[in-house]
């Protein structure tokens, strides 16, 4: 008797199971991608954020050149909070009130941008250093990001 062949049709249970298996491993890697690319995103942001805030601040000194020359009206530690706003906008500001002004507003969008920053002086050398917590970050010690920026005036 000789055996004929049978005619498959459609796919077998195993290879459905095969298939989806491919497809999860290959959705997991994608998920796992994303996620570093959200990780480095958020990195670059905060490290663009601080380059940004430390060339702010000393444009703000370079503009007043005089008291940031001649006094520590600049230097503030990165645990100090925003010195109180001066108000003195609208009917014209001091020298040194612009030096307060300044430190004011510049420590006021740190902290909205979940930064920390000082400013040191040594002579007309002037050093921003800005700070972060960053979880994901390897090239941090401990975590602690930060971003330094060292001019003369």
């Amino acid at each position: 008797m000789p055996m004929t062949a049978k005619k498959q049709n459609g796919f077998s249970l195993i290879e459905v199971l095969i298939a989806l298996l491919i497809l999860a491993i290959g959705l997991f890697g994608m998920a796992s991608l994303m996620m570093t690319s959200m990780k480095s995103n958020q990195s670059a942001s905060m490290r663009s954020q601080a380059s940004w805030l430390a060339y702010d601040m000393f444009e703000r000194m370079r503009l007043n050149n005089r008291v940031a020359t001649t006094s520590n009206s600049y230097v503030t530690a990165a645990s100090t909070a925003a010195p109180s706003s001066p108000n003195c906008k609208s009917s014209g500001c001091s020298a040194t009130n612009v030096a307060l002004q300044d430190l004011f507003e510049w420590k006021t969008q740190l902290v909205q941008s979940g930064l920390t920053g000082s400013v040191a002086r040594t002579g007309n050398a002037y050093t921003v250093s800005i700070f972060w917590q960053e979880d994901s970050s390897t090239a941090c010690p401990a975590n602690q990001c930060s971003f330094v920026l060292r001019a003369d005036l």
